[in-house]
């Protein structure tokens, strides 16, 4: 026979060409065109990947679910109720000691763009938690020397005063003298 259906007598697979020699009426079930190279710079040929007009990524792509309230006026989530358990429990807070076997998501876990692009910070064990922390004066006062800024005592004092009267208890953290120290250095920046 011209053909072979599985494996030839031999035991090896048959090659695409002899395949191809299976007739119909009008001629091969595959036409030249609907061949491609198995590889780069071979003579052996395998049938093109049929595609779908869904496979294209259009620019414009929207779900539906991101559209709902996307009118203005629409109304806000605070005016009809909610049920069923939330997937990140904001609702109660996470304990201190976490079990194993607990895989409530808390909201202090990581999103799938921290776990593919971690931050320079997340990849020295300093966590974001660890920024919004409480700290006394001379703890984050060593923390800057530390790092490497040079600040001097006075200017240390008023940015301790501006960190402060940012919080309405007077808690500081260090990610408020960061800000502060951003806000200080945009200015300079604004006037130079």
């Amino acid at each position: 026979p011209s053909h072979f259906i599985g494996k030839k007598p031999d035991g090896s697979e048959p090659s695409l060409s002899e395949d191809a020699e299976i007739k119909t009426n009008d001629g091969s079930l595959l036409k030249d065109e609907d061949l491609v190279p198995k590889e780069p710079g071979t003579s052996e040929k395998t049938p093109k990947t049929l595609t779908r007009p869904t496979d294209r990524v259009f620019a414009d792509y929207r779900t539906t679910s991101s559209q709902y309230n996307a009118t203005v006026g629409g109304l806000p989530a605070t005016c009809y109720p909610l049920y069923g358990v939330p997937t990140i429990r904001s609702d109660i807070p996470a304990p201190r000691v976490r079990r194993i076997s607990d895989r409530t998501n808390y909201g202090d876990e990581a999103n799938a763009y921290a776990l593919l692009c971690p931050s320079v910070f997340s990849q020295k064990g300093v966590y974001e938690r660890d920024f919004f922390k409480t700290r006394p004066k001379s703890e984050i006062a060593r923390i800057l020397r530390n790092i490497g800024v040079s600040i001097s005592d006075q200017n240390f004092e008023e940015v301790w005063k501006q960190a402060c009267m940012k919080h309405h208890r007077g808690d500081v953290c260090v990610e408020s003298i960061r800000n502060i120290l951003d806000e200080i250095q945009a200015s300079h920046t604004k006037c130079s």
